[in-house]
């Protein structure tokens, strides 16, 4: 809900800019990149789906938003994380490849963990970490996170259609059926939507 990242072309465009493989290389802990909601190796993860890495593509997308390339210019943003080395670091790298990848300003907030959860639920920023660990080993554990009526989805973004897939992915039997309900629902959440950009 907050300029710029109200506008989706932003939101894709930042997914675009974004080198998961230098973010993993910085932790060097045998992180996965992903462009997928869902865990590699999990039932309903889709290599496939999501937005990679594509300057091109970044570039074009921050065009379409009205900036750059003869357009207004960018207004500072944000990016939010709680206080952990490891976030810091994420958080320099993803600022580093906005700079150089789109000419973004980005600047970096640093936040306690109480409150850092008390800002996501009364005023989100911009952009900002976030992170999941299951509670069972199942895709529903984590699209269910982002339907418009979850109190773990902090962004605001909501789709009555992904609300729709989700639940109705939730009570499939057939697993070919279920795999390509949950296949829909992230190209909503990752390619349409965009409110969130896995790491």
């Amino acid at each position: 809900k907050k300029p710029p990242m109200d506008n989706v072309h932003v939101r894709r465009a930042i997914a675009h800019a974004i080198d998961r493989q230098k973010v993993v290389q910085v932790l060097d802990g045998g992180e996965i990149p992903l462009t997928g909601w869902v865990p590699s190796g999990m039932f309903g993860y889709f290599a496939d789906v999501g937005l990679e890495f594509n300057l091109d593509k970044a570039r074009a997308e921050l065009k379409l938003a009205g900036y750059g390339d003869g357009g207004k210019k960018m207004p500072m943003i944000e990016i939010h994380f709680n206080t952990n080395e490891n976030h810091q670091r994420i958080a320099e790298v993803v600022q580093a490849q906005l700079k150089e990848n789109l000419g973004l300003n980005i600047e970096l907030k640093n936040e306690e963990w109480k409150t850092y959860l008390s800002n996501l639920k009364t005023n989100p920023p911009q952009l900002y970490r976030f992170g999941w660990l299951a509670d069972y080993p199942d895709p529903d554990n984590f699209m269910n996170l982002m339907t418009s009526y979850s109190d773990n989805n902090r962004t605001r973004w909501g789709d009555p259609r992904y609300d729709k897939i989700v639940e109705q992915a939730a009570g499939e039997v057939d697993p070919e059926k279920r795999r390509e309900l949950y296949r829909k629902a992230s190209q909503i959440l990752l390619t349409e939507g965009v409110p969130a950009i896995p790491v």
